[in-house]
């Protein structure tokens, strides 16, 4: 039960009943903290070792691409091999991907918490790789999404928000992808302006974790300081993929607590 019936936010067995943002935010902090081990290990198992190949293969590819050049962003890639850059876009989609899976194996592992059940990491992580053809489905459909978005067509910001809630029905209730999308845009019915606060209240969470982020990358930065040249300058960006990428697991796990809070909540006021 929420705070509005008397029960503590933090209670993980507690029947989820409010949708307010407040509501869900309490629940959510109170959910990770008590539960630090659940939440947060299926996006580290994934996360972790997806940091360190990603670091890895940013060091390689940059090797590749820029031989001989003093260190540059990746954003030039007007004179790269076109393998190359293939090899880059599909690691990057590669990593979304499984990032996604982490995402959802902590949707899932909340979901036992606010039932009372035990959680296990492997009942977790099922569920998830085993719709991960429907999860990259769904990723290249909000990718796309927020490409045209990104372009200019604004109105597709309404869709990226009334279908913000499909991955939640597709590993929680099983549904495929027209039925995930549709439970979305039904549990979100008359629930968008609540569901965009539950997003907004992950922002101060993100900029603590991003500040986390930037200390510890400094640190891992600082020996490299001494020595400007390319190779170590490429090593600190390398570690710094890795870095940000292990410390943006509390982040994640927030943000799944608190939207799966919402989705299970908004959908039993859409029953009633």
């Amino acid at each position: 039960m929420n705070e509005e019936a008397g029960t503590p936010p933090s209670d993980p067995a507690a029947p989820v009943t409010a949708a307010k943002p407040r509501a869900t935010w309490r629940r959510a902090l109170g959910l990770v903290r008590s539960n630090i081990a659940a939440t947060m290990l299926p996006l580290a198992v994934i996360q972790v070792p997806l940091g360190i190949i990603g670091a890895a293969a940013y060091f390689y590819l940059y090797h590749q691409v820029y031989p001989s050049a003093d260190f540059e962003s990746f954003s030039r890639f007007d004179d790269s091999p076109n393998g190359l850059i293939l090899a880059l876009v599909l690691m990057t989609a590669v990593y979304l991907l499984f990032s996604l899976v982490g995402a959802a194996a902590t949707i899932v592992a909340v979901r036992n918490l606010l039932d009372g059940k035990p959680v296990k990491l492997a009942e977790s992580l099922d569920p998830a790789f085993t719709r991960m053809g429907g999860l990259l489905v769904l990723g290249a459909l909000f990718y796309l999404l927020v490409l045209a978005t990104a372009a200019g067509i604004v109105v597709v910001l309404y869709f990226i928000i009334r279908w913000g809630l499909a991955i939640h029905a597709h590993v929680l209730e099983g549904t495929g992808l027209g039925g995930s999308l549709g439970s979305s845009w039904r549990v979100l019915k008359g629930n968008m302006l609540r569901y965009i606060g539950v997003l907004l209240t992950g922002v101060p969470v993100g900029l603590v974790v991003f500040t986390l982020a930037s200390i510890v990358f400094a640190i891992f930065l600082a020996p490299f300081s001494s020595e400007p040249g390319r190779t170590a300058s490429l090593l600190a960006q390398s570690l710094g993929v890795l870095v940000f990428g292990i410390v943006a697991i509390p982040t994640g796990a927030y943000m799944a607590a608190a939207t799966t809070i919402f989705y299970l909540s908004a959908k039993e006021r859409t029953r009633a």
